[in-house]
């Protein structure tokens, strides 16, 4: 009971359940919120290993929140990244989307992502560490990162292993791109009505559950993922990530790309979160 009591939680960034052994996680907010203080990110810590300690759920299935892409928080938080606390900001959002994409993949369970809306290229890469992904009729993927010539957080592992590293480096460079030329690379599994996303995504984790998912976690194992090698391409993106935020000319090139995409400069971005 303890168990089930932890991993069943409404907060302020998503609710989760368990329904007939389906470990369903409904998220409320991007992930940048996670990092906006030392509890929430303990306390999502706290989450993830009740997570993996657990023989309660045999999958995962989390499902993205509409228009998670966050551009307003996305710039809001760029902005905390150049202020006197950028240290504190980055470095907990890095160690938390490290610390999620490396459980992703320490799961023994079969996982899905299901997403729909407006949705970042950030989400996507961590949607390419489940076993598959789902997408709503209605998903765009935007990346704001590509007009600031910032590498987007889980862009180097995943992805240039679905795609190959040509292909990869193409897709990086995009600035937006639909649910169906995802769907054509490979980067998302089956595209559903919106109105039906959940129906068909529970549907599809049962038909999977239904065949053999050990083999498929076996699999996963010995092709998918190297956990290794997954750390030291996070870190290598933790690297690039500041350095291009270091850099003699970003300040720069965010204060215009503020003033031209939110209408502001950069205080008063922040000023009206």
């Amino acid at each position: 009971m303890k168990t089930h009591a932890n991993l069943t939680t409404d907060n302020e960034l998503f609710t989760s359940t368990l329904e007939n052994g389906v470990l369903v996680i409904r998220k409320k907010r991007h992930m940048l919120h996670v990092a906006k203080d030392i509890a929430s990110v303990f306390s999502f810590y706290e989450y993830l290993e009740s997570m993996l300690a657990s023989r309660a759920f045999k999958a995962l299935v989390v499902f993205g929140h509409p228009g998670e892409a966050g551009q307003l928080a996305h710039g809001r938080f760029l902005c905390k990244a150049l202020s006197a606390s950028r240290e504190k900001a980055m470095d907990m959002l890095i160690n938390v989307v490290n610390k999620f994409m490396l459980t992703l993949s320490a799961l023994n369970s079969v996982t899905v992502y299901a997403g729909r809306g407006t949705m970042s290229l950030f989400n996507l890469n961590l949607g390419l560490a489940y076993d598959y992904r789902l997408a709503a009729d209605d998903t765009v993927i935007e990346n704001p990162n590509a007009a600031l010539g910032i590498v987007t957080k889980g862009s180097g592992y995943f992805m240039p292993r679905l795609l190959g590293v040509r292909k990869a480096t193409e897709v990086l460079q995009w600035k937006s791109f639909s649910a169906e030329e995802a769907l054509q690379l490979g980067l998302i599994d089956r595209i559903v009505p919106a109105a039906r996303l959940e129906q068909e995504t529970i549907e599809f984790v049962a038909q999977n559950l239904a065949g053999s998912p050990s083999n498929l976690l076996a699999i996963r194992k010995l092709l998918k993922c190297d956990l290794q090698e997954l750390e030291r391409s996070l870190q290598l993106e933790d690297h690039l990530i500041k350095e291009r935020l270091e850099s003699p000319d970003f300040r720069q090139t965010f204060a215009e790309h503020c003033r031209k995409t939110y209408g502001c400069d950069m205080e008063a971005l922040l000023a009206s979160e």
